[in-house]
């Protein structure tokens, strides 16, 4: 068998000189979990809140999520991913017979927005930011503010693990 310098020279650096590496401990698979943390404010300006008119054309012929008991709706317009980014997606809150407002989420790459209704006022949403990193909120769509935001931080979920 014959070894290149270079490789085993790597192979060295690696398993004898790199401590880090060799005293790793692989986590116990269940024990992974995801990391929250407060929201980073850096990402305040991706969640915009806007006041809108009723928008009319392209809303019109899309469905709604209605709220459980039926009296606010919203639609979510994903953003075109056949063109290029920075990808936005526009999600408009209203109730009967008019739109209230338009959340826009500027520049989530990986997952898009997910959304929820809790009840009449109250929408839980995810935004993602990466492969791994994403913003969970709950959003007051009477009060127009995010009442709840934290980051969420998925790594230690695709990290190898032992059963």
């Amino acid at each position: 068998m014959r070894f290149s310098l270079p490789g085993l020279l790597g192979f060295c650096y690696l398993v004898l000189l790199s401590p880090q590496l060799a005293t790793q401990e692989i986590q116990k698979c269940g024990d992974t979990k995801v990391e929250y943390s407060p929201f980073d404010k850096g990402y305040a300006n991706r969640m915009q809140v806007h006041a809108t008119p009723n928008p009319t054309g392209e809303l019109s012929t899309r469905e709604k999520e209605i709220s459980p008991q039926g009296t606010r709706w919203r639609i979510t317009v994903p953003p075109d991913t056949t063109k290029p980014g920075p990808w936005t997606t526009h999600v408009y809150v209203g109730a009967t017979g008019r739109t209230d407002l338009e959340l826009v989420f500027v520049d989530e790459t990986n997952g898009g927005v997910e959304l929820k209704w809790l009840n009449e006022k109250l929408l839980y949403g995810q935004v993602w930011w990466g492969r791994i990193y994403s913003t969970d909120f709950i959003f007051d769509a009477e009060q127009r503010v995010f009442v709840y935001r934290e980051m969420a931080h998925y790594g230690e979920l695709i990290e190898p693990c032992k059963q």
